[in-house]
């Protein structure tokens, strides 16, 4: 894949610091362009430019992205019954996703969707995910409860999930044979008396804010909002979920920064906020914050078969590759999302979701006068309807709006919009076919078609099989 402007910047990686004494350098001169990080889902390569709510998944010790749009992914557990695993506190299930996605009237030469993701390849088919999850879950018993996860994801959307730092340069940047692990922890739950309990995970796991997932089956669409693309994904830390009641949870959790592996050069996160529900389940309110400090300890290499992601923030440069960066422990950002569903209709088959996030960064270097290290800036809302006419068919409509001030992790400083209306077609429960119509645009540039408009039209379908 052509190689990618700092645009694509993304992934948020309020991450660690660089322990120690870090040795003061000098920020690029103010003729060398920054080259910015690409988003933790795209290659440092990259080109620029459903139903009715469910039940979260038992094994969740916080909120998760998604809980209210579809099942989960627990699906039929098909290969479980194969198995002989129905009743057993062990079990095993997963899925299959295939997309397309067309740009009708112009086919780019970077073979790029741009802002569209993670169906980022333009006229072309992709593999997205083949979806794998080992789990024991926690429940709701009298006494203490271990249980466990790990996730594994093999097919395109590996760089969607991928951390800096695993397996770095051992799959080709934009290829469908890759692997990540996603989520791979352990848990505790304590119950506290009544309804109160208290769950602890220890790993890595998805983050807790946000409606959509990068989970095929915890979204209602193929494509996802620039609210969680250039957001933050998964995290490896330690999480507390305490269940005040069987309304209000309140999250707090330490973690090494966003999309990144362990290192012993990071400092650490802090994770943070609430989960609340109305006693009839109709509506729910989620809010969580991440601050702390960003960037990486060194500037990574800008080889992409070295470094095929990189977390959102981190600055590189061919000359400043591998040295040590002097703004590691002072570049502090603030990632929030606060998050909104309703359920309307006396059979509840109305879901409306409203979804705003920010994220602000100090010390960006390159975003500053002549340069220098500037602070930067973005920010969107999404509004989300869904009509389940039927257990087998539902109607998704998404309007988004987003600002990035200083084009950090978009092409070009704007006002980009996208609205996006899909269905949920389930001939079977445990078979998917999503088709939809995206249309973005950019408000005063044109960084679509090569560069070309500033608008571009995406027909897309996924099929999600799951097992």
């Amino acid at each position: 894949m052509p190689a990618r402007p700092r645009v694509l910047a993304t992934v948020l990686i309020l991450c660690g610091l660089s322990p120690g004494a870090a040795e003061a350098q000098e920020p690029a001169p103010a003729s060398e362009a920054p080259t910015a990080s690409a988003p933790r889902s795209r290659p440092l390569a990259a080109s620029p430019g459903p139903g009715a709510p469910d039940r979260p998944a038992a094994a969740d010790v916080a909120p998760t992205r998604g809980q209210v749009s579809q099942d989960d992914g627990e699906g039929p557990k098909t290969l479980a019954k194969l198995l002989g695993l129905e009743d057993s506190p062990v079990t095993v299930f997963g899925w299959i996703q295939n997309s397309y996605t067309g740009t009708p009237g112009f086919d780019p030469r970077n073979g790029s969707t741009v802002t569209v993701f993670p169906n980022r390849l333009a006229n072309a088919w992709q593999g997205n995910q083949y979806y794998f999850v080992v789990e024991a879950p926690t429940g709701t018993g009298e006494g203490p409860e271990l249980g466990f996860r790990v996730d594994t994801l093999f097919g395109n959307d590996w760089m969607f999930t991928k951390s800096f730092g695993l397996f770095d340069g051992a799959f080709t940047p934009g290829g469908f044979a890759g692997v990540d692990f996603p989520q791979i922890y352990g848990e505790l739950r304590v119950p506290l008396g009544g309804s109160r309990a208290l769950r602890l995970k220890g790993g890595r796991f998805y983050s807790p804010a946000g409606f959509e997932s990068a989970m095929a089956v915890k979204r209602p669409l193929l494509s996802v909002p620039y609210v969680l693309e250039y957001t933050p994904f998964t995290f490896f830390g330690a999480l507390s979920s305490l269940e005040v009641n069987e309304r209000l949870t309140i999250v707090n959790a330490l973690v090494n920064g966003a999309d990144r592996w362990i290192n012993s050069n990071y400092h650490y996160s802090y994770l943070g906020g609430l989960s609340w529900h109305s006693a009839d389940h109709r509506t729910t309110f989620t809010s969580m914050t991440l601050v702390g400090p960003n960037q990486l300890p060194f500037f990574p290499s800008t080889n992409p078969q070295q470094a095929p992601t990189l977390p959102m923030g981190s600055y590189t440069s061919p000359t400043l590759a591998g040295r040590r960066n002097p703004y590691y422990g002072r570049s502090t950002a603030v990632f929030h999302s606060t998050t909104g569903t309703r359920k309307w209709g006396a059979e509840g088959r109305w879901t409306q979701v409203l979804e705003a996030a920010f994220v602000t960064e100090g010390n960006v270097i390159g975003y500053g006068p002549g340069g220098s290290p500037g602070r930067i800036a973005y920010y969107g809302g999404a509004h989300w309807l869904l009509f389940e006419a039927s257990p087998k068919l539902t109607a998704v409509s998404r309007i988004e709006a987003f600002r990035d001030d200083d084009g950090f992790v978009l092409p070009t400083a704007d006002n980009y919009y996208e609205i996006t209306h899909g269905l949920i077609l389930k001939p079977r429960p445990d078979l998917w076919i999503r088709p939809e119509i995206r249309y973005d645009w950019a408000q005063t540039t044109k960084p679509y078609d090569d560069g070309t408009r500033s608008g571009q039209i995406t027909l897309a379908v996924d099929v999600v099989i799951q097992f």
